[in-house]
């Protein structure tokens, strides 16, 4: 997959990404095109920072190669999370399904902070399970770490943090309130030197990145309700907020987005909901990086063998993780993940929805899938009904995404489906996938 797309163009995030990492490598710190900057997280151009610098120079192929090492890493992470989750079981067929997951693979591919969060994710989840074993102020220092990591990587990963901090006083002994302490303790004063950084770049205080209040307002307005595309929405957000420095711009943006919060609480609610259900909806990354030129121009025959081939995996995963779920109730572990994969949805969904961001939680599900199989014959009675209503639900939704993209799909498969880099800007606008 990297051979495959070692001179596929770099899009827009991917684009920011790279000078940022190219900044660090070459020794003038943390900037963008227009000088210091704290928008994006820090972790991931630091860790393209390093590949630039091991490869001696800022070559995009070999951060490509990295992420690619970085999957097979994942892939024993995940294993590792399934055994630490009390499903030893469940972890090689775990590890085969993260291993051969099509979006995944094709991630390697594309330089976004994905990469390197789903490991984070596994991460922090083992750090917690073995705290949770025995509370301890080494353990306990770990996963602070991996929660200051995490953030540093992506601001959503502290829902999850929270998540599993809850899961640790569940039994409130003396040790885990202790434990608990130390761990957050850690982790805010593993963020302080970033955000002292910023202190001395900006002149404010900022303790993550200056993107979440623009990610609130992208995924809170009234754009949303009215069909507009997100980038016409986005377009719309800069003009206003041209001129302000990028912290003004952020308190900005919160402030707007907390305004349209506070006086439309009915229409935020539903678009938390719409958000949600594209959490869950199919993966087109494959299709989205035809779009771009990745591929050339696909021949009709191979475009339909590729959707056939991998349109089915994540809701087949999907279904298996609800018949694990429900066959599994009574087991911590199970009860855990539930509550981490719906804390992830939850924090995406309020902030800007999509399909990739379902993207850390697949070891998860693909965990809850094998125990789904390996429990199918507990599936009767009401908790058959229950997995059927579920089926249907996560069906409809998947169904409606297919619906909602039909006109784009017969565009992807006539003439000229494969887009230059150069339309990027126009396919956006017209809200292709």
């Amino acid at each position: 997959m990297v051979l495959a797309t070692r001179d596929a163009p770099a899009l827009i995030d991917m684009q920011e990404y790279h000078t940022l990492a190219t900044s660090l490598a070459q020794g003038r710190g943390y900037a963008s095109a227009h000088g210091p900057t704290a928008f994006r997280e820090p972790l991931y151009p630091g860790f393209l920072a390093l590949v630039y610098r091991l490869a001696g120079t800022p070559s995009v192929l070999a951060a490509r190669v990295a992420q690619a090492i970085l999957g097979g890493v994942d892939v024993a992470l995940a294993a590792a999370a399934a055994t630490a989750l009390g499903w030893p079981e469940a972890a090689l067929p775990t590890a085969w399904i993260v291993a051969l997951y099509p979006d995944r693979l094709l991630y390697a591919s594309y330089l976004h902070r994905e990469a390197l969060l789903g490991p984070l994710w596994l991460i922090q989840l083992i750090a917690f399970a073995s705290l949770r074993a025995s509370p301890g102020p080494r353990r306990a220092a770990l996963a602070g770490l991996s929660v200051a990591a995490g953030a540093l990587c992506n601001a959503v990963l502290l829902a999850t943090s929270f998540v599993h901090t809850l899961s640790l006083l569940t039994r409130p002994t003396r040790r885990a309130l202790a434990a608990a302490s130390v761990v957050w303790v850690v982790a805010v004063a593993s963020l302080t030197p970033w955000a002292y950084r910023n202190l001395k770049v900006l002149g404010h205080w900022v303790w993550i990145d200056t993107k979440g209040g623009n990610a609130l307002w992208e995924g809170n307005n009234e754009g949303w309700l009215q069909g507009k595309a997100e980038m016409e929405i986005r377009q719309a957000q800069w003009d206003q907020m041209a001129g302000m420095s990028e912290v003004e711009a952020d308190r900005f943006a919160r402030s707007q987005a907390l305004r349209f919060i506070r006086a439309h609480p009915d229409q935020a609610l539903y678009l938390w909901w719409r958000k949600a259900l594209q959490f869950w909806r199919l993966e087109l990354l494959f299709f989205f990086y035809y779009k771009q030129g990745y591929w050339g121009h696909l021949p009709v025959a191979a475009l339909v063998t590729t959707a056939v081939v991998i349109l089915p995996v994540f809701p087949l995963l999907v279904l298996g993780a609800c018949a694990g779920v429900i066959t599994g109730w009574r087991d911590r572990g199970t009860r855990i993940a539930l509550a981490l994969i719906l804390a992830h949805c939850a924090a995406c969904s309020v902030f800007i929805g999509g399909f990739r961001y379902h993207y850390p939680v697949v070891p998860a599900l693909a965990s809850l899938a094998v125990l789904g199989w390996r429990r199918r014959r507990l599936l009767r009675g009401r908790a058959l009904a229950l997995w059927v209503v579920s089926a249907l639900c996560f069906s409809l939704n998947f169904v409606d995404h297919l619906v909602a993209n039909a006109d784009q799909i017969r565009a992807l498969l006539g003439r000229g489906g494969s887009l230059s880099y150069s339309d990027t800007r126009s396919w956006m606008k017209r809200g292709i996938f």
